[in-house]
């Protein structure tokens, strides 16, 4: 089994990846769902006024001028796919924010969980349903957990800024994992970048291992290759400085634009890092893929492949990932933070001012609704007398089932015979 079929079996690959014509539909049906059930809320909600304060001065009839008017679906403007994405874009670098507040840090590698946990979340849920600023909080405390970097529950709400609870962080919990699917694995390009950063310093000592498909490469090959390739973007002292400069910078991209944009959801892990290590250094990063795939692709001035390109048998395969991660690097280097950019700051304003209007009124206070369920579960406890007797009954066969379990030898192996 290859690695590309080890990832297939992932649940990233399985429920989480999609091309951007699925997204785009996915997050569409999505807000029209929403939409219609924010709709129907509000009607609900303002009905519910409306008959809880009547007029003073008496019911008007219907169809006279004192009749009040029920609301229409015009007068409650929801937010467009469009406006919902930005809105969660902002809060998953509020997530980054927030890592940053505690003390130490919370590793890049919990973060960026908990912003691929929101970024899932919200392709099924919309904020004018739960609002991201009431999700982020689990998501980063539910990425401490399933990252294995622990935290108590009072030590984790402690770090947030404000007066924020227990109640408030763990109270959505079970509904973020609903909309996870249960499926807390997320397949990071770190890992990826650490494992090709690690070869360009062995090749650059002269230790370089061959690629699978290019067995004939010496070790003194490959140092001679990475010597002869073209200048980087930055001046080096050494190849390994250049090496480790390209890392930093690539490691940069990963924490920023790959998690703010819809790369992991459209590209697997190796292909994500390297196309942002093609932004850090694309000599270098050209050169890495020669020593797995072979040559370089050399188009000729028609745009056609030159001919000694197709002599390489995988020459196919190359073509096809240059395309992938031209296309990577380009959703990659497009990427600008809200806050740097006036214009969009200015408009995220106007959406939050939007959502204000937009919000559904029954699912606004998540942790209020667990706090009110409570009375109801134990409500549900009492039962009729006939159900006690069933459930006596119930338990009474259950202990005589186990009879012999608190036995540490086990139950007789032959039983006593009765007397007739």
């Amino acid at each position: 089994m290859i690695e590309d079929d080890i990832y297939r079996t992932s649940s990233q690959f399985r429920l989480w990846s999609y091309t951007e014509s699925s997204l785009s539909a996915l997050r569409e049906k999505t807000n029209i769902i929403a939409s219609g059930r924010v709709r129907a809320a509000l009607q609900r909600a303002r009905s519910t006024q409306q008959s809880a304060t009547p007029s003073a001065t008496g019911t008007p009839q219907p169809g006279s001028d004192g009749e009040t008017k029920k609301p229409t679906e015009k007068e409650i403007e929801c937010l467009t796919p469009e406006e919902e994405l930005v809105l969660v874009r902002y809060y998953c670098e509020k997530t980054l924010e927030l890592g940053d507040t505690y003390k130490p840090p919370l590793p890049t590698m919990v973060r960026a969980t908990a912003i691929q946990y929101l970024r899932r979340f919200y392709l099924t849920n919309s904020p004018m349903t739960y609002h991201p600023k009431s999700i982020m909080a689990c998501a980063l405390f539910l990425a401490t957990k399933t990252d294995n970097y622990y935290m108590s529950l009072r030590q984790f709400a402690d770090g947030i800024p404000g007066d924020t609870s227990t109640e408030d962080v763990i109270s959505p919990e079970f509904l973020l994992m609903q909309g996870l699917r249960f499926t807390f694995d997320v397949r990071h390009p770190f890992r990826g970048l650490e494992g090709g950063v690690m070869e360009l310093q062995a090749i650059a000592q002269g230790q370089g291992a061959p690629g699978p498909h290019l067995l004939h490469q010496t070790p003194q090959q490959l140092l001679q290759g990475i010597q002869s390739i073209a200048p980087g973007p930055f001046p080096t002292s050494s190849l390994s400085d250049r090496i480790a400069r390209a890392h930093g910078a690539t490691r940069e991209t990963l924490k920023s634009a790959a998690q703010m944009t819809d790369a992991y959801f459209l590209y697997t892990p190796s292909q994500i890092w390297l196309s942002a290590f093609l932004l850090a250094d694309r000599p270098l990063a050209e050169f890495y893929l020669d020593t797995k795939l072979g040559g370089p692709l050399t188009p000729t001035i028609d745009g056609s492949a030159d001919p000694s390109d197709l002599q390489n048998p995988l020459y196919e395969l190359r073509s096809k990932l240059h395309k992938v991660l031209t296309d990577c690097s380009a959703l990659l280097q497009a990427y600008t933070t809200l806050s740097s950019d006036p214009n969009q700051m200015k408009d995220l304003k106007r959406i939050a001012k939007k959502l204000y209007h937009c919000q559904n009124p029954e699912k606004v206070n998540l942790a209020h609704k667990r706090d009110s369920a409570q009375p109801q579960a134990v409500s549900s406890q009492v039962t009729s007398e006939s159900e006690s007797e069933r459930l006596a009954k119930k338990r009474k066969l259950e202990e005589k089932a186990r009879g012999g379990a608190s036995d540490i030898f086990g139950p007789e192996l032959v039983m006593e015979r009765t007397k007739q």
